[in-house]
């Protein structure tokens, strides 16, 4: 009896594992992998390069309209450079692991895949909130700048109209990038999903 037991059991065994081995796995395809890395090197390079050129704008603003601000908007403005400053370094320190790592080994293509997903879902997250918080410095600095000159210089409507424009592009802004922190997460999930069943 017992070895009938022994002998069903291991019968099921054998059906299981037949099962089990039967399932599809799905492999990293290392082609796409490369690929991918390949065009998120150049991306990044591309954003390093913008976010830095950013900042010659600002900069010319500050130094050419410097005389003509109100101590309260020189105070904004030095305030805004000290909040901007570590936050592009953040960014920029997220942006390096695809636009200057190594690409010898496919594991390093998949890891450094990995980290750059997640990067990137953490740059769109800073910028999904530097929408709302871009309309909040725009408004207090065309409250500030408007009220700190005479009263007959006041120009309410280019201060509305300016305040409306950089909420609307905002909005959009904000939709965009947390499209893209959702696409980086899934993508991120998928990899991690691939590379696991290896």
């Amino acid at each position: 009896m017992n070895d009938n037991n022994k002998s069903a059991d291991n019968s099921r065994d054998n059906e299981l594992s037949a099962l089990w081995q039967a399932q599809p796995v799905s492999n990293v395809d290392v082609d796409e992998v490369k690929k991918t890395f390949k065009s998120q090197t150049r991306k990044q390079r591309l954003y390093i390069m913008v976010d830095c050129l950013s900042l010659i704008p600002m900069a010319w603003m500050f130094i050419d309209y410097w005389n003509e601000f109100p101590p309260l908007v020189r105070i904004l403005n030095i305030g805004l450079i000290v909040f901007i400053l570590p936050l592009l370094g953040y960014q920029l320190w997220l942006r390096r692991v695809a636009a200057f790592g190594s690409n010898a080994q496919t594991s390093n293509h998949v890891q450094q895949l990995k980290k750059q997903f997640k990067n990137n879902a953490r740059i769109a997250f800073i910028n999904k909130h530097s929408a709302w918080l871009a309309v909040l410095i725009v408004i207090a600095f065309n409250t500030i700048f408007t009220l700190a000159k005479a009263a007959e210089e006041r120009e309410y409507g280019v201060v509305l109209l300016v305040t409306a424009v950089t909420a609307g592009i905002m909005a959009v802004w904000y939709v965009w990038a947390h499209r893209r922190q959702k696409q980086f997460e899934k993508k991120l999930t998928a990899l991690n999903d691939m590379s696991d069943g290896d």
